[in-house]
């Protein structure tokens, strides 16, 4: 699979630690948030990405996963502004996320905010 999309054993390899962030949906930030694209991960089964998110006032740990569009086969929200396959890492999103009907939150909108040329 193309990107910047590690597998968690190259996550792994690379020093990422997946455990420190949360993935609890009682603990996971609604609303509106910005955060840094750590690192993604693929799914176990290739249906999604998870992105793993360091929030930038608090510092604190999270993941959302993207799944693959069925209409698109694409790995982006509904939107269509970010591809999550080729995003670029260690920068500054807006995110905007809520709780669907299962109770599990989701993320509806990400858009890059700054990079770290910017002076981020």
């Amino acid at each position: 699979m193309d990107g910047n999309v590690q597998t968690f054993n190259e996550a792994i390899a690379a020093g990422r630690e997946p455990r420190d962030y949360l993935f609890d949906t009682a603990q996971l930030p609604t609303g509106t948030v910005q955060a840094f694209l750590d690192f993604k991960i693929w799914t176990k089964s290739g249906a999604g990405i998870t992105c793993f998110f360091r929030e930038e006032k608090t510092g604190k740990k999270f993941r959302l996963t993207v799944f693959r569009r069925k209409d698109t086969e694409e790995y982006k929200l509904a939107d269509g502004k970010i591809d999550f396959t080729i995003c670029r890492l260690n920068i500054l999103y807006q995110l905007t996320s809520d709780k669907n009907s299962n109770g599990n939150v989701v993320l509806r909108q990400a858009e890059m905010v700054a990079t770290a040329a910017d002076g981020v």
